[in-house]
């Protein structure tokens, strides 16, 4: 099977984007303003299962056809770790998990549905359909947990996140490394493909800059949470001199 025809930023792009940001926001928002307690607990596990549920499905489709490879299919990438992590944080509103899926799923997601890999759209429209649906629902996911449960980030997360990052680098080169196939999780053994202009020189020196960048990409999603942490420390010292 051979790759398709999906310009980045032409039509049917848009045309997913514009989706995803309909539920992005559309989503929380009636969970915020319409739903009772009892249907917003009910709504998020509905997330949870179908986020769970479409990554089992298409592994299945793949056996069924006798094409998954354990180098390149296997829940191993940041988004396909971030989906189950973000599941996580919605049925246990676990803050370490928030704060994972948060930098991961906005940072790394978002580069999947804003720069996509047509390589990687070896099943064309089916294909297309689960990139986006599986790394956009982890941004819904994230979403979710801000505006209906009103989650937010640590003051010194993004120092956390960038150290657990590392980690999980190092732990899956050796998972590259065992699993053989001509594993990439991570793209930590060869570059992507895909539009993306931060994936500049060859290995390793690509791993460099992109580390740079995404950490630069991470602080700035963490300045936000930063501000708004910081606000609700300020009124909470106010209200106890009063």
């Amino acid at each position: 099977m051979t790759s398709v025809d999906f310009p980045t930023f032409g039509f049917e792009h848009n045309m997913y984007l514009l989706a995803s940001f309909v539920l992005w926001f559309g989503i929380p928002w009636i969970g915020k303003n319409y739903l009772t307690k009892s249907q917003q607990t009910t709504l998020a596990l509905t997330l949870i299962a179908i986020t769970l549920l479409h990554e089992l499905q298409f592994d299945l489709f793949q056996l069924y056809i006798d094409d998954f490879d354990l180098g390149d299919d296997l829940s191993l990438h940041m988004c396909g770790l971030s989906l189950f992590i973000s599941c996580y944080a919605l049925y246990y509103k676990s803050q370490t998990a928030f704060e994972i899926s948060y930098f991961w799923g906005i940072a790394g997601a978002s580069q999947a549905i804003f720069t996509p890999d047509p390589g990687r759209f070896t099943y064309g429209d089916i294909s297309i359909f689960f990139n986006f649906l599986s790394h956009g629902i982890i941004i819904l996911n994230v979403f979710w947990l801000m505006i209906v449960n009103d989650m937010r980030c640590r003051k010194g997360s993004f120092l956390n996140i960038l150290l657990i990052s590392g980690g999980a680098v190092f732990l899956i080169g050796f998972i590259n490394k065992f699993i053989g196939h001509n594993a990439n999780y991570w793209f930590v053994c060869r570059q992507p493909g895909g539009d993306n202009p931060f994936l500049i020189g060859e290995w390793p020196y690509y791993l460099y800059i992109f580390a740079a960048v995404a950490s630069i990409l991470m602080f700035i999603i963490y300045i936000p949470m930063w501000i708004i942490v910081d606000r609700n420390e300020k009124k909470l010292v106010k209200k106890i001199a009063i």
